[in-house]
């Protein structure tokens, strides 16, 4: 990542900005999606970071803190996407969008961090030190950090 690349959360008038790489990810970008977007992004229990390149975005993540669990009081996040667009991979992005993610997640209090990769974003992962395990979905291997210490209750 370069000096002129930074990565900071989303704001909700940024939706035309991060329309290409949602599209480019997959799936409706409607209206719908665009008042998903909005929520989320004001949402203190979602964290939608983007990889802005001068004033083009070239990459988004996107993780939710479900809470609490009932029994056990562990706070388990869940990591929904990492994008960075094709021609900018390789570039360390992909990196700092999850370093940051991780750390909101830590930095909430949560136990454990958790996802699911497609085969081609398997070797990232791995380069990081993470190893999927397989789930139902065998084209989807699941990932998940477990943070250690105490983290029952939000540290905010």
């Amino acid at each position: 990542m370069t000096s002129e690349q930074r990565i900071r959360p989303a704001k909700p008038e940024e939706w035309e900005a991060i329309l290409p790489l949602l599209q480019t990810m997959g799936g409706q970008c409607d209206e719908a999606a665009r008042q998903r977007f909005a929520r989320i992004t004001q949402s203190d229990d979602h964290y939608l970071p983007v990889a802005v390149d001068d004033s083009h975005h070239i990459g988004y993540g996107w993780a939710q803190d479900y809470g609490p669990h009932l029994r056990t009081g562990d706070r388990t996040a869940r990591l929904h996407d990492l994008f960075v667009l094709t021609s900018q991979r390789k570039g360390g992005i992909g990196t700092a969008l999850f370093a940051a993610i991780r750390a909101w997640a830590e930095g909430r209090g949560v136990r454990y961090l958790e996802w699911q990769a497609s085969h081609a974003a398997v070797p990232f992962y791995e380069r990081l030190g993470y190893t999927g395990d397989p789930c139902p979905q065998p084209e989807y291997p699941f990932f998940e950090i477990e943070f250690p210490g105490d983290c029952g209750e939000p540290l905010r």
